[in-house]
C-alpha cells in the first residue's frame, strides 16, 4: 500500500517538456513578446532553480516589457509618464535591479530638466547664480561636453546680466540724488 501513496518530494520535468519550454522562452524573446518569455521563464526557473544564466534572461524581458514603454515616452518628451511606468515595472518586480537602475536614471533626467528650467526662469543675477548652482551640483555626475558648453554660456549671460543691471543702477544713481534733495528742502 505504501507504494500507492503520494509523495512530497517533486520529480524533474521530462527532457521533452523543458527542451519545449526553452524553445517557447527563446522564441517569445526572439518575436520581442516580453511577458510571454517573462512567464515562460518563471517556469524554467522553478524547473532549474539556481541557474543565474535564466535568471538573468528573465530579469532582462521583465525590463524589456517596461523599458520599450518607457523610452517611447522619454523620446516623446514626457518623462513623467515614462516614470510612472518604470514605477509600475518595479511594484510588479520588486527584485527586479534593471528597472530600479533605470527608474533612477528617469527620476535624475526628470530632476536635471527641472534644474534647467529654473535657469530659464531666472530673472536677475541673484536666481541665475543660484539656479546654476544648483545646475552645477546636480548634474555634475552626467555632465557632458554639451552640458558644460551649456553652463558655461549660461556664466557668459549672467555676466552679461549683471553688467545690464548695473548699467540700469547707474543711469538711476542722478534719480535717486535729486529725489533725496528735493525730500530735504
Amino acid at each position: 500500500m505504501a507504494a500507492l501513496t503520494g509523495c512530497d518530494k517533486s520529480h524533474p520535468a521530462p527532457p521533452s517538456e523543458r527542451n519545449a519550454l526553452i524553445l517557447r522562452f527563446f522564441n517569445s524573446m526572439g518575436n520581442g513578446d516580453a511577458a510571454a518569455a517573462s512567464e515562460q521563464g518563471e517556469k524554467l526557473r522553478k524547473m532549474d532553480i539556481g541557474n543565474e544564466y535564466i535568471v538573468k534572461l528573465i530579469s532582462v524581458q521583465q525590463s524589456n516589457k517596461f523599458l520599450r514603454r518607457a523610452q517611447r515616452e522619454v523620446n516623446a518628451g514626457n518623462i513623467d509618464k515614462a516614470l510612472e511606468i518604470l514605477n509600475e515595472g518595479v511594484k510588479a518586480y520588486p527584485t527586479n535591479r534593471d528597472l530600479a537602475r533605470q527608474r533612477a536614471k528617469i527620476r535624475h533626467l526628470r530632476h536635471a530638466k527641472e534644474l534647467l528650467q529654473n535657469m530659464q526662469a531666472a530673472a536677475n543675477t541673484g536666481t541665475m547664480s543660484a539656479a546654476l548652482a544648483a545646475a552645477s551640483t546636480g548634474l555634475a555626475t552626467n555632465m557632458t561636453p554639451k552640458l558644460q558648453a551649456y553652463l558655461d554660456r549660461y556664466r557668459e549671460k549672467i555676466a552679461n546680466v549683471a553688467n545690464a543691471e548695473g548699467v540700469k543702477a547707474t543711469a538711476l544713481e542722478p534719480i535717486i540724488e535729486e529725489s533725496t534733495q528735493n525730500k530735504d528742502k
